[in-house]
């Protein structure tokens, strides 16, 4: 086999393993909805596509990309022919993705797809846009795609995908038919990161500090995320013993105000789950001891209290760049102790 048929083989494989992704996604209300606008013939200007950045809505929206562009005609890609080869691969010049280069997306970013919305298809019957992390739009770059987003081209449909609704112009959700996009169950998660050669207690773990976003659980994989697991696990089992441990405890999450309110409310979970008798749901594997140490601590209604204030401390940190993050945690860890009791001792089980 020469290079030109290894190179094609390459792209049937890669072709044919987004739809059969697409296929067997988990995503059943997103596909039903998009496969039927494809065989109705009904495909609408604008998606949005709305949920975690997880598996899923990459392979939607290419998939998608590939329903409108396939030389076989509209309707399910066949997943063999050029067209298809080119999308799957990235490659296609009709179908282009933008997304932010840091924190935002930028004015700049949004003139250039804006200038690309006037040209007519190279190759293509259809030019797609994929702008991914939406929600990451400058208002002034929001307001210069809501018009094209208004009066778009008949040969151009644009896809976005965003986690947070209530961080969209509603004028540009308005423009779009939304498509919910739900995480996926934290076990089918765990499979897949096993699958990709992870621990299966730490592929667990991730999975479960991640609610189910495949994306945001392979960050809980790499050096970062594990450290902050390590610092947590110990640091988190001497919460109890009062104020020493809280004051080291609270400088220590500061640093990282939100990885570690997740593992703070996933270990206070854990406590709960772990009176109730339904330990093989717990998401720190491998610290049942540590974990049973410090549920004996707490009755299981100060645990829901305490799962409260956590929420709630969650809430006050996000958006606001006023509060001092080691102080809040101090006040927010002194709340959890005074619930577990101090001068209590551990309950006999």
């Amino acid at each position: 086999m020469g290079p030109l048929s290894s190179f094609s083989a390459l792209r049937i494989s890669t072709s044919c393993e987004v739809a059969m992704v697409w296929e067997e996604s988990e995503q059943r209300a997103a596909r039903r909805l998009l496969t039927g606008a494809v065989a109705a013939g009904r495909v609408a200007h604008a998606y949005l596509f709305l949920g975690p950045d997880g598996r899923g809505k990459e392979e939607a929206a290419r998939w998608l990309a590939q329903a409108l562009n396939c030389e076989t005609g509209p309707g399910t890609p066949c997943g063999r022919c050029r067209s298809c080869h080119l999308i799957a691969a990235g490659t296609h010049p009709d179908v282009r993705t933008f997304a932010p280069g840091g924190r935002y997306l930028r004015l700049e970013d949004v003139r250039a797809l804006c200038r690309a919305v006037g040209n007519s298809p190279l190759v293509g019957r259809a030019k797609v846009y994929l702008v991914k992390e939406a929600d990451k739009l400058l208002p002034e770059a929001a307001n210069h795609l809501l018009k094209v987003l208004e009066e778009p081209p008949a040969d151009t449909f644009f896809l976005l995908s965003a986690e947070r609704p209530y961080a969209l112009m509603p004028t540009v959700v308005s423009r779009c038919q939304v498509v919910p996009f739900h995480p996926l169950p934290p076990e089918k998660v765990a499979e897949l990161l096993v699958a990709e050669g992870h621990a299966p207690q730490l592929a667990h773990r991730a999975a479960y500090l991640a609610g189910g976003d495949v994306k945001a659980a392979a960050g809980w994989l790499e050096e970062e995320g594990r450290r902050a697991q390590e610092t947590f696990l110990a640091l988190a089992p001497r919460l109890p013993a009062g104020r020493g441990a809280l004051v080291t405890a609270a400088e220590a999450f500061a640093q990282d105000a939100g990885r570690f309110l997740t593992l703070l409310g996933a270990w206070y979970r854990d406590l709960l789950v772990w009176l109730t008798g339904c330990r093989d749901l717990i998401c720190f594997q491998g610290a049942e001891a540590a974990i049973g140490r410090a549920a004996a601590f707490y009755r299981p209604v100060e645990l829901v209290r305490a799962n409260r204030a956590i929420e709630k401390a969650t809430r006050r940190f996000s958006g606001r760049s006023n509060v001092n993050v080691r102080l809040a945690f101090e006040a927010l860890l002194v709340e959890l102790i005074v619930a577990a009791g101090t001068d209590r001792r551990p309950q006999r089980r």
